[in-house]
């Protein structure tokens, strides 16, 4: 009987860790760029709780200044 792991080389590991790695990256992007104040994964393992009012506050002033800056350069 011949070992599992044996089979498998450095290329499909580092392949499989760059995955899983990718995935968590994504999955804290999307916590982080979400507009909820709270956000669970994993059944309350992964709990965030945010305060998004400050957020808003500050792209509207973003999109407002952009549109200004957009006018100016017309």
């Amino acid at each position: 009987m011949s070992d599992w792991y044996g089979e498998f080389n450095a290329v499909f590991w580092i392949t499989i860790s760059t995955l899983v790695c990718g995935s968590f990256g994504l999955v804290i992007r999307y916590c982080l760029k979400s507009k909820c104040d709270d956000v669970k994964l994993c059944y309350g393992l992964i709990a965030i709780h945010r305060d998004v009012n400050l957020e808003v506050q500050e792209e509207m002033k973003e999109l407002e200044l952009g549109i200004k800056n957009d006018e100016n350069n017309i």
